[in-house]
């Protein structure tokens, strides 16, 4: 910055990233782990903030060209910049996601964002973490100049697309210099009766309340980094941008230190050792999975399959009643995206053209994997092993998604036994970034190399567990489940417990996660794990499981559980009567306070 402010030959600059993939995607987290005070937390956001102020004020404009993510501290460097050209792809999304570690922006983004587009905008950003798209970006004004990406040439698409957009910066870098382009971001009519309002108290008190009322609806309170955004926010457009900026450092340094944020920050690093493949590259690539079962589950791994995975499926199930229903899930799922615009109806239906749904195995032949998703039946289970390995190539691995049953005692009557590996998705299967991947003593390394770089593909968070009871969630889940179930029958309300769940944090309540899950699928893991556990799980809840099941309760899907589920219901879900009368028969007495 010095050179370019004291060298009278130099009239302009281009902050441009050296590498395709990216613009900067923000600070080193591991540099945060360092930091052993509060008022050294501050020094950090202050010194970045004075940094950023340097590009602000520069005498000379400063052009950011960014290609790829512009995340956290990259996109607080480009707002501290004059003008912003983006390329216009799919790579390419501008964010603040400081949120997601339990902090926030601290290099001057809680101001400048507000500043540039409509602050209840830059709010939701900050306060959700969203990354916005190119075209977004210029409709808001968060950038002034889009270009679009170029084939390839001598050179790949990307090291082309990033010269073009080298060249564009620096001609846009001469010409505000020169004064031939003038920066103008015009603001919509609902802008700037927004920014006017929010000069005087009663507005400021609505904006930021219904901002904070929405935080503490999505949060019960639990996160302290949307409300000290919402606070910052706030003292920067009441008292001004010095000021701003002061709040900023002060609630940087004070969320370093909560317990939240170092929480979230594991969490990031957990996830991000996740998203690799530890086994290393599979030596064939994977390019046509089976699936078979074209009910819920089937059909969601299908749609992850072609979808994200890029992979040709072959769908399979018992009857073409069965198959209509799972391909009309999953373009469902595609039209569901069509409409949000985040592709269109070619690229829809070039997805369902990678499906292809039979009734016979004789297309599996091709498969590199092949995922089960039948009924949780160990007898069922073993029958389409054998078929399976009756038609596929002797390399084709074998993946049973289960939640509970051993992997081991379903890869015992196999002819490759090496092959066998779990494959343990959550329903619903689009949604849910989670996957197990179980192996056991006989799984290769390259059957793991496989099913985990297929999970990768799909976009799923991939954690590799051991043939234990129950794996990883299931044990987890059916402790809860068993507490949560003896609580219930100990009399205290199904509501209330809910309520205290989501206080404690819980995204959903656990009484409707018993429904959601299934009351039915519930007591199978248990009936399977309690002769394991033994005591370790409640022998009433299994007893209670048992009844309601009995009853014809199995939760969500048959409309009644715990609570009932009409289509109709806004709201509180009422209390199936009925599952409240066999609660009440089969009453524990409690035992603790």
């Amino acid at each position: 910055m010095r050179e370019i402010e004291s060298n009278s030959s130099i009239t302009s600059a281009v902050l441009i990233s050296g590498k395709t993939d990216n613009f900067i995607v923000g600070a080193d987290i591991n540099m945060l782990a360092k930091v052993t005070s509060q008022s050294e937390g501050e020094q950090i956001s202050r010194e970045a903030q004075e940094i950023m102020n340097q590009l602000e004020n520069s005498s000379k404009p400063i052009v950011s060209a960014i290609m790829g993510p512009c995340l956290g501290g990259g996109l607080e460097v480009a707002l501290s910049t004059h003008y912003r050209i983006a390329v216009n792809d799919k790579k390419t999304v501008l964010g603040l996601p400081e949120v997601m570690l339990g902090l926030l922006p601290g290099a001057g983004g809680t101001q400048r964002l507000p500043r540039l587009i409509s602050p209840p905008e830059a709010l939701q950003m900050m306060l959700t973490g969203k990354q916005v798209k190119p075209k977004n970006a210029k409709r808001s004004g968060l950038v002034d100049m889009l270009v679009e990406p170029l084939g390839p040439g001598l050179k790949s698409a990307d090291e082309t697309t990033l010269e073009y957009l080298e060249q564009v910066a620096i001609q846009a870098a001469k010409d505000l210099a020169k004064g031939s382009l003038v920066v103008k971001r015009s603001r919509s009519l609902m802008e700037r009766i927004i920014r006017k309002a929010l000069t005087y108290k009663y507005p400021q008190d609505l904006v930021f309340g219904k901002a904070k009322e929405t935080v503490m609806k999505m949060t019960k309170g639990c996160y302290p980094a949307p409300l000290k955004i919402i606070q910052v926010v706030r003292t920067g457009i009441e008292n001004g941008v010095t000021e701003g900026f002061k709040a900023e450092a002060k609630g940087f340094g004070e969320l370093i230190f909560t317990s939240e944020s170092k929480a979230l920050i594991g969490l990031f690093h957990g996830q991000t050792q996740c998203k690799k493949n530890r086994f290393g590259k599979p030596s064939k690539k994977v390019e046509t999975v089976g699936v078979l079962g074209a009910g819920l589950m089937g059909a969601g791994i299908a749609t992850v399959s072609v979808d994200k995975a890029k992979h040709n499926v072959i769908l399979k199930d018992a009857n073409w009643e069965g198959l209509q229903r799972g391909q009309g899930q999953i373009l469902g799922v595609l039209d569901g995206k069509v409409k949000k615009r985040r592709i269109n109806t070619f690229e829809r239906d070039v997805t369902m053209s990678r499906l292809q749904p039979t009734l016979d195995y004789e297309k599996f032949k091709d498969c590199d994997v092949v995922i089960e998703a039948v009924v949780e039946d160990l007898n069922v289970k073993h029958r389409v092993l054998a078929d399976i390995e009756a038609v596929t190539r002797p390399d084709c691995i074998f993946a049973t998604n289960t939640s509970a049953l051993s992997i081991a005692s379903v890869a015992k009557p196999a002819k490759r036994p090496e092959n066998v590996i779990g494959m343990h998705y959550f329903s619903p299967v689009d949604k849910m970034p989670l996957l197990e991947v179980i192996t056991y003593d006989k799984t290769s390394k390259e059957a793991c190399a496989k099913a985990v770089d297929v999970g990768l593909k799909q976009g799923k968070v991939v954690i590799t567990v051991k043939d234990a009871p129950g794996f990883y969630t299931t044990r987890i889940l059916s402790f809860l489940v068993s507490e949560v179930l003896h609580l219930l029958l100990e009399g205290e309300k199904p509501h209330e417990l809910d309520k205290m769940c989501k206080k404690m944090g819980f995204p959903v309540g656990l009484v409707t996660l018993l429904d959601e899950v299934g009351l039915d699928t519930g007591s199978h893991i248990q009936a399977y794990l309690k002769p394991i556990f033994g005591n370790r799980l409640s022998p009433h809840d299994s007893a209670a499981h048992e009844h309601l099941v009995r009853q014809g309760f199995k939760g969500r899907k048959s409309g009644k559980g715990i609570f009932i589920y009409d289509g109709k219901t806004k709201g509180e879900r009422p209390i199936n009567p009925a599952a409240e009368d066999l609660l009440k028969k089969l009453h524990v007495t409690p035992k603790r306070q």
